[in-house]
């Protein structure tokens, strides 16, 4: 059982919310709300529309995309989050979420940027880093389902399409820039 000290709580916080849009949409508001929240491009949002940067994140297009992330941001929350403190983590989760929205939508005209899993990617790539900087931070065990699932989600979700790779390539590279300015100025190990 998880002791409650390690308990990663802004993953739980984050997959509650992404469940609760999810449900609240579909059997509430009938996709209204994904209509009003999910990403565009900054050549195709109306005028005040800046709020999608961040609110598509906590859009998903169907159960098995839900899923995926859901169990991604926890089992990612499991490995890493009280290692790094949760502020930290947030951050990476948030700046990575919101620079690939930001980035990708200056770079393609889409209508329906949705998932959090840049910000996710975000975090699996700092945890890479902190593992080959020092494998004894993070003590991974290869053997465990959470290190187990984390693989799986972070090479199994580059294969859906070219604007999934994109968008987690993004994610990945300002997680990566992310933890290196961490690592230098002193907020990790």
């Amino acid at each position: 059982m998880t002791n409650n000290r390690n308990l990663p709580i802004v993953s739980l916080v984050l997959a509650f919310l992404y469940i609760s849009i999810f449900i609240f949409d579909r059997l509430v508001f009938n996709g209204v709300l994904f209509q009003f929240g999910s990403g565009k491009s900054f050549n195709l949002m109306q005028q005040n529309e800046w709020y999608r940067i961040l609110t598509g994140a906590f859009f998903h297009k169907n159960i098995l995309h839900l899923l995926a992330n859901v169990f991604g941001i926890y089992y990612v929350g499991l490995i890493l989050e009280d290692k790094i403190g949760r502020l930290v983590f947030l951050l990476i989760y948030l700046i990575g979420n919101i620079g690939t929205y930001i980035i990708y939508s200056i770079l393609i005209s889409y209508t329906d940027g949705n998932g959090a899993s840049p910000g996710i990617y975000a975090l699996i790539i700092c945890i890479i880093i902190l593992h080959f900087k020092d494998p004894t931070f993070l003590n991974l065990n290869f053997k465990s389902y959470p290190v187990q699932f984390t693989i799986g989600y972070f090479i199994i979700g580059n294969f859906f399409n070219l604007g999934a790779f994109t968008v987690h390539l993004i994610g990945a590279v300002i997680g990566a820039l992310l933890t290196f300015f961490f690592l230098i100025i002193g907020i990790l190990l």
